[in-house]
């Protein structure tokens, strides 16, 4: 029996005992294992001098008035675990939900005519009177915050032109004022993405409700 052998096989009887105490034995005699291996001792001496497993753990378990569980234990101290199979387990079949084939059959209810009259109209009305200037304004003023956020942000390359072109006082002055326009159009970039994505999101699903609308599914 070597070292592992040992300790498994003591680990086995030592299992009525806190997860703690196990650790604090076990490292006990592998540190002895360790030590006596060392001074030249073979793992199948050690373990042959220091006992079974059983009878250690027996001791052991004493000190804490704990009987010994009984193991069926095979090929020399080896505990054999025999294979789960599927019949081993326990399925429970899950009731159907009552109402589950009454949900599957619902169909939301046909508009009648003169309803879809009204819904097809007052959608498009209301597009048409409110919403479609409302999208559109919003929509230039964001184009023309994108716009001028992109000049902005390419004004030092004018204002390097025209230091180059000629230098004096006003030029200098110039590429000063482009360079914190250049500042400022990459902030007016930082604000402007967020804005444009949920717009564009906003816009979408009010798209759909539209379609949905329309064709009365709602």
């Amino acid at each position: 029996m070597n070292k592992e052998h040992f300790l498994i096989e003591l680990k086995i009887y030592l299992k009525p005992l806190t997860a703690q105490q196990q650790a604090f034995i076990l490292n006990k005699y592998e540190t002895i294992f360790e030590e006596r291996s060392t001074a030249g001792e073979t793992e199948e001496e050690i373990a042959k001098s220091l006992g079974k497993p059983r009878g250690i753990a027996e001791e052991i378990l004493q000190e804490f008035d704990i009987t010994v569980p009984e193991k069926k234990l095979e090929r020399d101290g080896w505990q054999e675990f025999q294979p789960v199979t599927n019949d081993d387990y326990y399925y429970e079949e899950i009731p159907e939900h009552p109402y589950e084939d009454a949900y599957r059959s619902y169909e939301r209810p046909r508009h009648s005519g003169f309803t879809r009259f009204f819904q097809v109209a007052g959608v498009l009305s209301f597009n048409f009177l409110l919403m479609f200037w409302l999208i559109f304004a919003f929509t230039m003023v964001l184009f023309s915050c994108w716009l001028v956020a992109i000049v902005f942000l390419f004004s030092p390359i004018l204002g390097g032109i025209s230091v180059f072109s000629g230098f004096n006082d006003g030029t200098m002055f110039q590429l000063f004022v482009s360079v914190f326009l250049s500042g400022s159009g990459i902030i007016g970039l930082l604000i402007l993405t967020p804005l444009t994505k949920f717009f564009g999101k906003a816009l979408r699903r009010y798209l759909q409700w539209n379609i949905r609308v329309l064709r009365g599914e709602i």
